[in-house]
């Protein structure tokens, strides 16, 4: 048991840094093999069913591992199972209809798109794997700590992932009616009081050597969904000043704006800001978009 316990935690970090098909197999295998005595292993291969990775997505397998995790002792299984509540996955995965908020930049509202129980399990989950946030550097194309940027964040690779997560995945998948193969790796941001994300675009500048070899591999930055997780603080506001918009968005609310101008080009009126919190702290979720998938590597 101790080597499948081992195992597990090489295949939790393969999971996280595995850049090749290889490493990635490996990291299955491992957790197959520590599945047949760990409870996580088994909770976490329901979640490389629920995500898809490498191979074809299987919501039921996913729901049936979780049941046998739970079954097997792990209470991480079993929350997610009282959050799921027996429903299907084509119950999950429907999303509201959205609501303009404007034109151009290109901003939709979706209201009640993730349920109180989804956002308060996503807050929990991440309180303790937050770091300093980071933006883009233009030089090196490259993450980096910055004054511009002063909350927390945390990237959810797979090994952070769960069912839940790839539920609310696969729902702004269905929001959006774009595919989750152009989808980077999504955030969780948090901002405490007086913390920020200052005036920014999220497109990638193509002038820039860093930005533009990153476009070329993987593509531009389309589109931005934001997932609001609470309300209860003061501030805090998205703000287009462009656009003469400053969204306070409530808990489980989302917010989808263009990034690019419909000629695909970067659209300057999409410059916004992530307000500070006066009182209180606030938390997203953040899935940024390309407009193509990866080039093969």
């Amino acid at each position: 048991m101790a080597e499948d316990e081992e195992g597990f935690a090489l295949a939790l970090r393969l999971l996280a840094t595995a850049d090749s098909a290889a490493g990635f197999a490996r990291a299955v295998a491992l957790t197959e093999q520590a599945a047949a005595e760990d409870a996580e292993a088994i909770a976490m291969l329901a979640t490389i069913e629920a995500v898809g990775a490498g191979r074809p997505r299987n919501w039921q397998r996913a729901f049936e591992l979780l049941a046998h995790a739970a079954e097997r002792g792990s209470d991480h299984a079993r929350a997610q199972l009282k959050l799921l509540d027996g429903r299907t996955a084509e119950a999950l995965l429907a999303a509201p209809p959205p609501s303009a908020l404007s034109s151009r930049p290109m901003l939709s509202l979706f209201e009640d798109f993730a349920s109180a129980g989804e956002c308060g399990w996503v807050i929990a989950r991440m309180r303790d794997r937050l770091a300093p946030a980071m933006i883009w550097d233009p030089a090196t194309g490259l993450g980096k700590v910055d004054p511009q940027r002063s909350g927390s964040a945390v990237e959810l690779r797979l090994n952070e992932m769960d069912v839940i997560i790839a539920l609310l995945r696969a729902r702004i998948s269905a929001a959006t009616r774009l595919p989750e193969f152009i989808f980077e790796v999504p955030q969780v941001m948090h901002y405490a009081v007086g913390q920020e994300f200052a005036l920014h675009h999220d497109f990638l500048d193509p002038r820039a050597p860093g930005p533009a070899a990153d476009i070329a591999r993987r593509g531009q930055r389309m589109g931005t969904f934001l997932i609001f997780l609470n309300d209860d603080y003061a501030g805090g506001e998205t703000e287009f000043p462009k656009a003469g918009i400053a969204h306070r968005g409530k808990a489980g609310g989302a917010l989808f704006f263009a990034n690019l101008t419909p000629d695909g080009q970067p659209d300057p009126l999409s410059l916004h800001a992530g307000r500070p919190p006066t009182s209180g702290e606030k938390w997203v979720f953040s899935q940024w978009i390309r407009d193509r998938a990866p080039a093969p590597t």
